[in-house]
């Protein structure tokens, strides 16, 4: 299911807009305008926030499973890091062979970003639109798996319930996003690597890593510069299979991954950047095109 993100280089500072666009083998292409859902002010933000929770497509359609969007209310900065603690101290699931290409390309004045998911297991997916109160405005993409919800589980019916507070993490798991100030985001999966945790850098999941590049920075470079106060897991606590690829409004983006017990920065240097399962830190664009399949259909 891929989607594509435009930036613009001026965005809107109050309404982040993307499209979805659905693609199958019986089908024709469809593009679907998002409209989240804003629910009258209330006491409090959690129920205002479960509220907004909006079915665009159920289980059993088009795709195996749904597609729901949410408006988050209210600062999740606490609940994020207990979150982060607790990815700390249990293993995750075994999921180490998540399939994605990502890519980035000129078009005019802007620039484009999209990327695909290949994950047989995705499950449903949330697209949760978040202001934090003091950061930028995103739209963000993450599974409902990862949230805690089994496959096929109609969201919208949960909200309501005990289990719906699970919800509120949702920004937490974000694998995609792009921000108000044209700032992109995306991981894809790669070969496990183990590293040090001994030096004085804060240990960060994977996806509460995204979440910081989203509300804190606004350019390749400040995501750079982020990215240097942490140190990267997902499987557990000393190892990951995870990079991510970065693209701002300018144009310019970044490959970042973690290997050797040190960050790895690999800039684009062409009209496009592409990033799939293959680790691209050193590999010449030859030894890209022959290791992956996904990397030699780019041009």
């Amino acid at each position: 299911m891929p989607f594509v993100h435009k930036m613009k280089r001026a965005i809107s500072r109050a309404v982040v807009g993307t499209a979805l666009v659905f693609t199958s083998a019986s089908a024709q292409d469809r593009v679907i305008d998002l409209r989240f859902s804003v629910p009258p002010a209330s006491d409090s933000e959690i129920p205002r926030t479960l509220q907004s929770v909006v079915k665009v497509q159920g289980t059993g359609g088009l795709y195996r499973d749904g597609l729901y969007l949410m408006s988050h209310f209210g600062d999740r900065e606490e609940i994020f890091r207990r979150e982060n603690h607790r990815a700390i101290d249990n293993r995750w699931r075994e999921d180490t062979w998540r399939y994605c290409s990502i890519f980035s390309a000129a078009a005019g004045s802007s620039t484009i970003m999209g990327r695909n998911w290949d994950n047989q297991n995705m499950g449903s997916i949330i697209v949760s639109v978040y202001h934090p109160p003091r950061g930028y405005s995103s739209i963000s993409f993450g599974r409902a798996i990862d949230v805690g919800f089994s496959l096929n589980t109609d969201l919208e019916q949960l909200k309501s319930s005990g289990l719906g507070k699970k919800l509120l993490l949702a920004p937490f798991y974000a694998t995609d996003g792009i921000n108000e100030r044209g700032l992109a985001v995306a991981v894809t999966g790669v070969r496990e690597t183990t590293h040090k945790t001994g030096n004085n850098s804060q240990l960060i999941f994977v996806t509460f890593l995204v979440r910081k590049l989203l509300d804190q920075t606004r350019s390749v470079d400040e995501a750079v510069n982020l990215v240097q106060q942490y140190i990267l897991f997902d499987l557990d606590q000393n190892s990951l299979n995870t990079h991510f690829f970065v693209a701002d409004s300018s144009g310019r983006s970044v490959i970042l991954e973690y290997a050797d017990d040190r960050w790895r920065e690999t800039y684009g240097d062409k009209p496009w950047q592409a990033l799939t399962n293959q680790s691209i830190y050193n590999a010449s664009d030859t030894d890209s095109r022959g290791r992956c399949r996904r990397y030699r259909s780019t041009k």
